[in-house]
This record gives structure tokens, C-alpha cells and sequence, in this order.
């Protein structure tokens, strides 16, 4: 496997501080103070900035340098309108192609969200939701639709950290539309199972926009 290089290293160090919220949104990043931070020269880091800017974590301003992009409403429901039918396509994709040995990675994935819900672990019960979907990519069988993901992913995990207190108490709602969801694809009703990620879709973004909502009472 290639190991990433040292401005991707950086692109992923500070795009997780990011998506945690430990840089908040409208944060100016100035580069002197970062790279003396993270120890590095300034050519790296500004590739770095230049990755965060493509994975829409970052802006690049002339003269105002790199601002941590805003969330609001319009923006998770552009998302959501996005991340949803794509995650139906994965999901019919598997429901009709799985073999036996296929299902095996995928049901060792159920088993840590089952794990991580009953102990409360919010974090990674929902990181675990991107181990789901990467355990389903190799019966997807479909490059284009992985590369899509892998692109809106960050902005989706930005989304999930953004309303984590939310959705503690929705992890058992959650859990069964995707225990239902698995259901299906393992007896290949590969609509009944896209219509699943329809509901989890329009769960997660109804937590995300509660959670914008409360965050403005507090402002």
C-alpha cells in the first residue's frame, strides 16, 4: 500500500480537527502559525490546503488566505440530496451481487455497530457506518461510485461529529432501519433495501438540522 505523502498527512491531521469542530467554522488558518505548529514548511502545508479545499473543508480567499468552510441547513440538505442515492446505488448493487464469503466482512461490521450502540459508544457507532459502506464497496463493483464517496465523505463525517449529542438517543432508531436494511439486501430485495437508506437519509439529516438549530439558541 502507498503511504501518503507528507502534505496529505497534513490534509488529514488538520481536516480532522476540522470535522471534530476543534476548528470551528469561519476560523482563519493562517499558515506561518500552522506550519510552525505542525512542524512543517510552508510548501507542504499549502498543498495540503489546496486537498482540504477539494474535500470542502477549507476555503481559499485572495488575500484572506484559508477560512474553515460554514454549515448551515442548505448545505446538509445539498449533501443529503447527494450522499442518499448514492448510497442506494451501493446498496442495490450489493443486494444483488453478494456471494456467501462477501457477506462475512460486511456481518463482522453489523456486529461492531450492535457493539458500539449497546455501549453507548456514539463516535463509533457512526464511524462504523463508513466501515458498512467500505465493507460493501468490493460487491458494488463500481469504481465511480466509490471515488464519489470517498469525495463527500468528509463533509458527511463533519455532518455526523456536528449533531453527535442528537444522535445518541436516535443510535437505536438508526440501528434497526440499518439492521432492516441488511435484511434486505441478504434477500436481495434490492428496493426494499434502497428504500431503507431513504429513511436513514432523512433521519440523519433531521438530526443534523436539530442540531444547527440548537447550536443558533446558544449563539
Amino acid at each position: 500500500m502507498t503511504q501518503p505523502n507528507l502534505s496529505e498527512r497534513i490534509a488529514t491531521e488538520v481536516g480532522e480537527r476540522i470535522i471534530r469542530g476543534e476548528l470551528a467554522a469561519g476560523t482563519r488558518l493562517l499558515e506561518l502559525q500552522l506550519a510552525a505548529e505542525l512542524g512543517v514548511s510552508r510548501g507542504p502545508l499549502r498543498e495540503a490546503l489546496r486537498v482540504l479545499e477539494k474535500r470542502r473543508l477549507i476555503r481559499i480567499l485572495p488575500r484572506r488566505g484559508a477560512l474553515v468552510t460554514d454549515f448551515e441547513a442548505d448545505d446538509i440538505a445539498r449533501l443529503y440530496e447527494v450522499m442518499v442515492p448514492l448510497y442506494q446505488v451501493l446498496t442495490r448493487n450489493t443486494a444483488l451481487r453478494w456471494t456467501p464469503e462477501q457477506l462475512t466482512p460486511i456481518y463482522t461490521v453489523v456486529e461492531r455497530l450492535i457493539g458500539a450502540a449497546n455501549s453507548g459508544d456514539v463516535e463509533g457507532y457512526y464511524e462504523h457506518n463508513f466501515t458498512f459502506a467500505r465493507a460493501c464497496a468490493p460487491v458494488a463493483d463500481n469504481p465511480l461510485l466509490l471515488e464519489l464517496l470517498d469525495d463527500l465523505e468528509p463533509s458527511l463525517r463533519r455532518v455526523l461529529y456536528l449533531s453527535r449529542e442528537a444522535r445518541a438517543a436516535a443510535m437505536p432508531d438508526h440501528l434497526a432501519l440499518l439492521r432492516k436494511t441488511m435484511q434486505f439486501v441478504v434477500e436481495r430485495e434490492a428496493e426494499r433495501a434502497a428504500g431503507m437508506i431513504a429513511e436513514l437519509g432523512k433521519l440523519e439529516q433531521a438530526l443534523a438540522l436539530k442540531a444547527i438549530e440548537q447550536s443558533r439558541e446558544l449563539t
